[in-house]
């Protein structure tokens, strides 16, 4: 039986602690909200046509603040969680574990709140949604002095790619929803994970002060706290997100290429974003674990241009056919490990 959360307090927690978003007139917000809406349908068509891989559900688009976009994060968690057997608070009144899960919940999405610029959100609908954080974006083109237009067109790309990926590929939502179940499965009620959360914490501090890279195992939260089993769960959780990372990528920039005129401009400044993080946010993003996504975005970019440079896109496609097609983490790493497993030799 998962462990209980306590919603409520996670819902207020991560609104007591977001940020307020940038300044901006009523009329210039319209102005956003409109764009984004009218990019993200254009996005679509686009990446349907780059990729060869249809949309099967209509997915709804929804522009929203940085409170809005973790309300919608919480209701897909708890629908998910509830889904795999979470323990339900019988007598109505949280526990004192259940709402300390819940201020570590909304302190979490408050964090990430202010980072995430757009999401193919699975969990919230049947249908799942296509979320842009407004002023997230608008912050991000005015650090970066980033063409606006052409900068919500490209971030609208990356996200369709995502929400092409669970919705024209038929198995992938319940192979995720899977993966995830068996992480939880996996999991040793009698583990203790306070030593490990305190050594996650101190080789946060580390790597965040030192800016250096982690050493060893154990360096972010879920390897502290975790057992053998789960960790294996994990590495297929993330070699598959590694690969739809770096597919969003890739087509991002393939879409890019022919229908954004600054796209060199817009990699080379938002990689920079990427890369050049505050101490703080080193600390933040090595806690929990972050700095891995920021590896995926890189390694499933390398495996995603391999593929497609030798076998082109019909080859790569092979990988959407089926759940035993999906690269393992080794063969992120060595792409001709994958060819040579799925597409076999050259005719």
């Amino acid at each position: 039986m998962l462990p209980s959360v306590d919603w409520r307090t996670a819902a207020s927690c991560s609104r007591a602690f977001s940020k307020g978003g940038p300044r901006m007139s009523p009329e210039g917000a319209l102005d956003v909200v409109a764009d984004l809406h009218r990019h993200a349908r254009t996005a679509i068509d686009l990446v349907t046509e780059y990729t060869g891989l249809v949309p099967a559900a209509q997915a709804p688009v929804d522009v929203v603040d940085r409170i809005r976009w973790s309300r919608i994060n919480i209701a897909g968690f708890r629908r998910l969680l509830d889904g795999l057997g979470a323990d339900v608070e019988e007598t109505g009144v949280p526990s004192a574990a259940a709402r300390l899960t819940g201020v570590q919940a909304g302190a979490v999405l408050a964090f990430l709140s202010s980072r995430v610029l757009g999401q193919f959100e699975t969990f919230s609908s049947d249908t799942g949604r296509l979320l842009f954080v407004a002023p997230n974006i608008v912050e991000v083109e005015r650090r970066l002095r980033l063409p606006s237009r052409e900068f919500r067109l490209w971030i609208a790309v990356h996200e369709a790619a995502h929400l092409t990926q669970f919705t024209a590929v038929p198995w992938m939502r319940g192979h995720f929803e899977g993966l995830i179940q068996t992480f939880f499965d996996a999991a040793e009620p009698d583990r203790s994970s306070a030593a490990g959360l305190a050594l996650a914490v101190r080789r946060a501090l580390a790597s965040a002060r030192d800016d250096e890279p982690p050493q060893g195992p154990g360096t972010d939260v879920m390897t502290a706290v975790t057992s053998p089993e789960q960790r294996q769960a994990i590495s297929q959780i993330q070699a598959l997100m590694t690969l739809l990372e770096g597919h969003a990528e890739a087509v991002m920039d393939g879409v890019g290429r022919t229908s954004i005129n600054h796209v060199a401009l817009l990699r080379r400044r938002f990689d920079r974003r990427r890369t050049n993080p505050t101490t703080l946010q080193r600390f933040v993003r090595q806690l929990l674990g972050l700095d891995a996504k920021m590896r995926q975005y890189a390694a499933g970019r390398r495996f995603v241009d391999h593929v497609v440079g030798e076998r082109g896109l019909d080859g790569f496609n092979r990988v959407w056919d089926a759940p035993a097609n999906l690269p393992t983490e080794a063969e992120i790493d060595r792409p001709e490990l994958w060819t040579a497993r799925v597409l076999g030799a050259r005719a």
